[in-house]
């Protein structure tokens, strides 16, 4: 009896330590104006597009936070990200990537197209640097496949899946291999160039590759 009697009393005491604590956080949900992976020319001035932001149906594209810039002096890659915090304190963010280019030379940002058996992988950063001596520094002449595409966020554990390579330009835009030290990279075998050429008109770079016996294809795109 008593612990029948005392069962409503303890529920009653819970109900009523809860009541009105309960609550629902909404967080914001962004969308990018224009593309997540854009270029600029070197020189030029960069125009954000933004981002639109809505928080429980309501446009709260004001309260976006842009963390990030894009110097157009500085060919390279830059990250904007875009966030929202409500009123719990709780981010909801995204992000895009500005590629600063050289439209009219070799040496440039790039954006790596990659494929290597049935895996096919997109916008890795990939950096062309004039050495001043005929040759060129390519960052990753596997157009990111491993470090941006199979495995990406490795190197921060020490793992290197760039295989940075030095190239050549001929004067019939053809490319071939100079140098570059396998041994550097996780892998520790070389990858060949088979054939590569150069489109000065669309500023395109296509490599056909082998690499462990087996067909490599590369793409970059300014």
């Amino acid at each position: 009896m008593l612990l029948a009697l005392a069962a409503p009393v303890l529920t009653s005491c819970s109900d009523k330590e809860s009541e009105g604590k309960s609550r629902i956080t909404y967080y914001a949900v962004l969308e990018l104006n224009g593309d997540a992976y854009m270029t600029t020319p070197v020189g030029t001035s960069f125009v954000d597009p933004g981002c639109k932001a809505t928080m429980a149906g309501e446009d709260v594209s004001d309260q976006v936070q842009v963390i990030g810039s894009v110097n157009t002096n500085q060919m390279g890659f830059y990250k904007l990200s875009y966030q929202v915090v409500n009123e719990d304190g709780f981010a909801a963010s995204a992000s895009r990537t500005v590629a600063v280019v050289d439209p009219n030379n070799f040496a440039s940002a790039y954006y790596g197209e990659s494929q290597y058996g049935s895996r096919h992988y997109y916008n890795a950063p990939i950096t062309i640097k004039d050495n001043g001596d005929g040759t060129y520094t390519i960052s990753d002449i596997a157009g990111g496949f491993y470090a941006y595409g199979r495995y990406p966020g490795y190197d921060a554990y020490g793992y290197d899946f760039s295989l940075e390579s030095v190239i050549k330009l001929n004067p019939d835009n053809t490319i071939e291999l100079v140098d570059q030290n396998p041994a550097a990279w996780y892998w520790e075998e070389p990858v060949d160039i088979a054939s590569g050429i150069y489109d000065p008109e669309t500023g395109t770079i296509k490599l056909g590759l082998e690499f462990s016996g087996a067909p490599m294809y590369v793409t970059l795109t300014k």
